[in-house]
C-alpha cells in the first residue's frame, strides 16, 4: 500500500517494515482483547482497538515529521558538497565515501550503504532505489535523480545544476518552515480532541447501569455510530489541514 510504504520510509523504518506491520496489526488486537476482559463491552473494545490502530498511524506520522524536519536542515549542505565535488572532478564513489565519514551525521550510514552497493558492482539505478527507500525523503529522490543526470552528462557540467538545486531547497525551506510548524499545532490539537468522547465512555461504564446499556445491541449501534463519526471527523481534520506540499518524486500517481 502506497500510503503505508511512504509513511514507513519517511519514519526511517524501512528496514523494520515487516516487523512494524506485524506490530501494527497485533497491538490493536491486544488492546481490544484487554479492554474486552476489563470492561465486558464488546462494542467498546472493538471501537477502541480500531482507534488504537489509528493512533499507531499518528505516532508514525509524528516520527516521520520530526525526522523530516531534521533532514530538511542538512540537505542544502549535501547538495553544496556535490557541487564542490563536481567542480573539482571528484568521482561519485569518492564523494559518497567522504559524506559517509564527514557528511551530516543523520545521513552518514545511508551514504555508506550507497557507497558499499556501488563498490560491489550494483548498478546506479538499483543503488539509488535502495538509498531512496532507506532515507525516505523527497530531497533524497531529488539527489538520486541528479546523480543519474550526472552519470549521463558528466560531473563538471553538473556543478551549476547542483548549485541551483541547493538554492531551490533553501528557498523552499524558508517558505514552508513556519507554515508547517503552525499547521502541525492546529492539526495535532484537533486530533487529540477526538479522544475525549472515548475517554468519557470509559468513565461512564464504571457505573453498572451504563455498562449494561453499552453492552446491549442498541449500545453497540451507538458505539459503532460514534466510531463512524470519529473517523469522519478525523478525515475532515486531515483534509482541511492538508497543505499542498510537494510530494516524493518517485511516488507520483
Amino acid at each position: 500500500m502506497k500510503f503505508w510504504t511512504e509513511l514507513v520510509e519517511s519514519a526511517g523504518l524501512f528496514r523494520q517494515r515487516k516487523e512494524l506491520a506485524l506490530v501494527a496489526l497485533a497491538l490493536p488486537s491486544l488492546v481490544g482483547l484487554v479492554l474486552l476482559l476489563i470492561t465486558g463491552v464488546p462494542g467498546l473494545a472493538i471501537c477502541l482497538a480500531l482507534l488504537a490502530m489509528g493512533a499507531e498511524v499518528e505516532l508514525l506520522r509524528l516520527r516521520a515529521n520530526s525526522r523530516r524536519t531534521g533532514l530538511d536542515k542538512v540537505w542544502p549542505a549535501v547538495f553544496d558538497s556535490f557541487q564542490n565535488a563536481a567542480a573539482a572532478g571528484i568521482g561519485l564513489e569518492e564523494q559518497l565515501e567522504y559524506l559517509a565519514q564527514k557528511g551530516p551525521l543523520i545521513l552518514r550510514r545511508y551514504f555508506q550503504e550507497f557507497a558499499v552497493l556501488l563498490d560491489k558492482g550494483v548498478s546506479l539505478d538499483l543503488a539509488s532505489t535502495h538509498f531512496r527507500s532507506r532515507v525516505g525523503h523527497r530531497q533524497a529522490d531529488y539527489l538520486t535523480l541528479m546523480l543519474e543526470l550526472s552519470s549521463e552528462l558528466g560531473g563538471r557540467s553538473m556543478a551549476s545544476n547542483w548549485e541551483r538545486a541547493a538554492n531551490e531547497i533553501r528557498s523552499e525551506q524558508a517558505v514552508l518552515g513556519q507554515v508547517l510548524a503552525k499547521q502541525g499545532w492546529v492539526s495535532g490539537s484537533a486530533k487529540v480532541a477526538l479522544l475525549a468522547p472515548w475517554l468519557i465512555a470509559l468513565v461512564l461504564i464504571q457505573v453498572p447501569q451504563n455498562k449494561v446499556a453499552f453492552a446491549s445491541e442498541l449500545g453497540a449501534v451507538i458505539l459503532v455510530l460514534g466510531l463512524g463519526l470519529s473517523l469522519v471527523a478525523y478525515s475532515l481534520v486531515n483534509r482541511m489541514g492538508k497543505l499542498p506540499m510537494p510530494g516524493r518524486l518517485f511516488y507520483a500517481n
